[in-house]
């Protein structure tokens, strides 16, 4: 469970016990800096540390640390990437983002007034799955011969009080590219989307985290699975599955079969893979013979060629240059219609330390940080 320090109580206490910071640096050997993060929020001390400082200021352990009710702390999700395991400091270190998000909410420009419209009890039952992705499809107003478009995509996550997120996170296996954090005593939810993702995965991903944001309080491995099946019925429906996989059986030629399924997928602008687990997933549900497209690890390879034709979301929105940190802010605030840089800004602007929560919370560096902290002040 994810603890804090009582800051108050901590600055209350540091005069009484006729100390300043750089005394209590002194005395712990340790540097000033450490003790200004400590007595900011910005860190916690290590369990030594903490037991010494608790003995400086006179303040037991359930003085000085605050432990949330279990409602309040936050709930994670991760987009799983090919065989990566989500681990015990993955979670951990997302709880912490989590944990810093909660300062940002008060500085959102129209906090919601009501509940956001989630599923009551989700589930990854086939019928169950394609239903609610028929009525997500009705409220965005789209006919299942429709192709979902990013505009379609961020409006429902606005309906449902989400605030993306983009990030720079490069390709250098951020964990997957997408994080989901869910805050239960505000109802807001997080959703962190990697823009330096090819546009073909993006999609994906986008449409698995409104799975996630759809059902907040659903973690684990059964939230990412209903999240998975929710992105693939979404993206591409049963109805569109079942006439993809008629025309399908007309061609006794397997690298014939391929192709047709790459040339669909170039027009729903989604990974051929998604629609053969979407026609597997109609197959095995209807108890029908499968249509055969050949084996995974070949038709895999085709998959990635076919993504190579794509560029990432970054290049296309931002160039093949990369932009100064308030460019890339001004460029993600119009094309996700995201409240989460006004909240910044908003942030920045009334608290110290500003940048620090940024290098944390964007994975910027501290550099690029502080010149975001300093455009979103003026």
């Amino acid at each position: 469970m994810i603890k804090s320090l009582n800051l108050q109580v901590m600055a209350d206490a540091l005069p009484r016990a006729g100390l300043t910071q750089a005394e209590v640096a002194r005395r712990l050997d340790v540097s000033r800096e450490a003790v200004s993060k400590w007595f900011r929020g910005d860190s916690a001390p290590q369990p030594d540390k903490l037991l010494r400082l608790g003995m400086l200021l006179g303040l037991t352990f359930d003085e000085m640390v605050v432990t949330p009710v279990p409602s309040a702390v936050p709930v994670v999700s991760f987009r799983r990437k090919a065989a990566r395991r989500t681990r015990d400091v993955h979670l951990d270190n997302a709880r912490e983002t989590g944990e810093l998000l909660k300062r940002l909410v008060k500085y959102l420009p129209a906090p919601p007034l009501a509940a956001a419209p989630v599923l009551k009890a989700p589930r990854t039952d086939y019928p169950y799955v394609q239903q609610v992705a028929a009525d997500v499809r009705a409220e965005m107003g789209l006919e299942v011969e429709k192709v979902i478009q990013f505009e379609d995509l961020i409006d429902k996550f606005n309906r449902l009080h989400a605030v993306i997120v983009p990030v720079l996170w490069g390709d250098r296996q951020h964990h997957g590219n997408a994080l989901n954090i869910h805050l239960p005593d505000s109802g807001i939810t997080w959703v962190f989307v990697n823009l330096d993702s090819n546009a073909i995965d993006f999609k994906f991903w986008m449409a698995h985290e409104l799975g996630h944001a759809l059902a907040p309080t659903l973690g684990g491995e059964p939230g990412e699975d209903f999240a998975d099946a929710l992105a693939q019925a979404l993206l591409f429906p049963e109805a569109l599955a079942s006439r993809l996989r008629e025309r399908l059986k007309r061609s006794r030629d397997v690298g014939t079969r391929i192709n047709m399924v790459r040339e669909e997928a170039s027009r729903y602008l989604i990974s051929p893979y998604t629609m053969r687990r979407a026609i597997q997933e109609y197959e095995r549900a209807r108890g029908l013979e499968s249509v055969g497209l050949g084996a995974e690890s070949a038709f895999m390879g085709a998959t990635r060629n076919f993504a190579k034709g794509y560029n990432t979301i970054a290049t296309a929105l931002l160039g093949k240059t990369r932009p100064e940190p308030r460019q890339y802010a001004d460029i993600a605030r119009r094309s996700f219609k995201s409240q989460f840089f006004e909240a910044l800004a908003a942030f920045c602007g009334a608290e110290a330390g500003a940048e620090h929560f940024i290098h944390q919370v964007l994975g910027m560096s501290l550099p690029d940080a502080k010149a975001l902290a300093e455009g979103l002040r003026q």
